[in-house]
């Protein structure tokens, strides 16, 4: 059994600074109601760590056509600069919509790739990286009282920056319509200070607020060995979405990393924004703040059979195997 390491860091982030949590900024007057339903992982692995697939899924991806199911996923395109940098986070790369460079699907697995590719996007914004960015918009969303699992790998690379995350379904403002990051990942395999630490790391958070500037989020990173990196091995993600509560799970995980309700400070000081459908997104961004705008070029595929790293292309790459969607009680 794999030795996993967890670690819950509360981040508070606001206009004009932030703090930390203390005993005293805990507000448990919310009443919270209590689920009946409980998580266990489903016995047994599929690929690498990733559990088992559940024989009553609802809703199913396992990418085995050999193109994207259009009835499923829609494409983003372009900067989407929208006054915060592209995307809101100072991103360098244009997504390409129905680009069989950037994204396909090859021997059952979903294959999302950044090119060192000079592109002028849809909102004639001129970047030197392309990527791609797939969602469930307006075809599919996740309600309340439900479970999704995606097994996935992660790409190395400096400045790559690969997420699987969920927005409103009925187009609510951010950050007062919520945000949900089931995974994201900085692709640089090493700290900050040299070590490792980013091969062997994932994050979950949720976003909430009212109106830009005040923002603010609740995240945790889950840890697991440096022999068993989310690099190098399959691992999964599974959310399961309650009404006033969201828990998230790695692998076979059965104490979930994160947890969330309306009790938890700062989230007890805003309306929660999570009782309502939203959509799945899979991204591969390049750059931007998340990784404090670190980026070598070096690391990332200069063509699409990614030619620089023979050896190895798909270690550049994002990795999809399946995604699963189930109603629960």
């Amino acid at each position: 059994m794999n030795f996993f390491i967890y670690l819950v860091i509360f981040l508070l982030v606001s206009c004009g600074g932030g703090g930390g949590l203390a005993s005293s900024d805990i507000n448990n007057s919310i009443e919270i109601e209590n689920e009946s339903y409980s998580y266990s992982p489903p016995s047994g692995n599929s690929r690498d760590n990733c559990v088992a697939k559940s024989p009553s899924s609802d809703w199913l991806d396992d990418f085995i056509m050999p193109q994207l199911d259009l009835s499923k996923w829609s494409y983003d395109e372009g900067c989407n600069n929208n006054g915060g940098g592209c995307n809101g986070n100072n991103e360098l790369q244009n997504y390409t919509s129905n680009d069989r460079d950037n994204l396909f699907i090859e021997n059952g697995l979903l294959k999302i790739q950044a090119l060192n590719e000079i592109n002028i996007g849809s909102d004639n914004v001129l970047q030197n990286f392309t990527s791609a960015k797939i969602m469930t918009k307006n075809k599919f969303s996740i309600d309340v009282n439900s479970r999704v699992t995606v097994c996935f790998r992660v790409p190395e690379g400096t400045g790559l920056w690969p997420a699987i995350w969920m927005l409103p379904f009925d187009g609510s403002p951010w950050p007062s319509g919520g945000e949900i990051d089931l995974m994201e990942a900085k692709g640089r395999s090493y700290a900050s200070n040299g070590s490792p630490g980013q091969a062997n790391k994932v994050g979950s958070a949720v976003h909430f607020g009212t109106t830009w500037p005040d923002h603010q989020y609740i995240a945790s990173d889950f840890y697991t060995s440096n022999e068993n990196t989310y690099q190098n091995y399959f691992h999964s993600v599974t959310m399961i979405f309650q009404n006033n509560l969201i828990d998230f799970y790695i692998d076979n995980e059965t104490t979930p990393h994160l947890s969330i309700n309306p009790s938890i400070y700062p989230l007890n000081q805003y309306t929660y924004p999570f009782n309502k459908e939203f959509y799945l997104i899979i991204n591969l961004a390049v750059g931007g703040n998340f990784d404090g705008g670190r980026i070598e070029s070096s690391e990332i595929c200069d063509d699409p059979s990614c030619s620089n790293f023979p050896e190895n292309p798909d270690k550049k790459r994002l990795l999809i195997d399946w995604i699963e969607f189930e109603v629960i009680n």
